[in-house]
């Protein structure tokens, strides 16, 4: 989880740079979310995450650009300025998470979940964990 609002809080940070909404959003995507895959995205934001992704990358690449950067220059900028603050709550949510001593453990699919976290590729499960 640690690596996964790292990745968040970094692209956070990008975004409450400066420069246009349109480029902060592009590049805290492209930079630090884009290449994040399915199963390290917990549950509780995945669906979120889903929505964001598929909104950056609704428009095919054109003239050497990427598909972030051509769904981006179309969106108006509320809808970034949206996209933006989805971001933000995402990172609010992985810090609730974090915050509730529940925590990320990787599992093979069809295994039960492990005691303890572990580099096993897997799906990603959230586990209450007692204090």
């Amino acid at each position: 989880m640690c690596q996964v609002s790292d990745r968040f809080f970094s692209a956070v940070r990008t975004l409450s740079g400066d420069g246009p909404i349109k480029q902060r959003l592009a590049s805290a995507y492209k930079e630090h979310l884009e290449d994040l895959r399915d199963e390290q995205i917990p549950d509780s934001i995945r669906q979120k995450f889903e929505s964001l992704r598929e909104a950056l990358h609704a428009v095919g690449p054109a003239n050497g650009e990427s598909a972030v950067h051509a769904s981006v220059r179309k969106m108006s900028p509320v809808d970034a300025q949206r996209y933006t603050t989805s971001i933000l709550l995402m990172l609010a949510e992985l810090v609730r998470v974090k915050g509730n001593g529940e925590r990320l453990a990787f599992v093979k699919p069809g295994r039960p979940a492990v005691a303890e976290e572990s580099a096993i590729p897997g799906v990603i499960q959230l586990h209450n964990q007692a204090r």
